[in-house]
């Protein structure tokens, strides 16, 4: 089983940053051409919170 890798977000907001592993991946159109984002729950303020993670290949 494996088991995702923690990532460090920053909720806006809340001016925090928070660490966690409880996210999910989403594929978005940039002008750049498709980028892998991923995607969190605030524990500051329930916001979702997106963290670049690269270019699809």
């Amino acid at each position: 089983m494996s088991r995702k890798q923690k990532l460090k977000f920053y909720d806006i907001k809340a001016k925090q940053a928070f660490e966690t592993d409880q996210y999910e991946t989403v594929e978005k159109q940039t002008a750049r051409g498709p980028m892998i984002f991923a995607v969190a729950k605030s524990p500051y303020t329930g916001i979702k919170v997106y963290r670049l993670i690269g270019k699809k290949k």
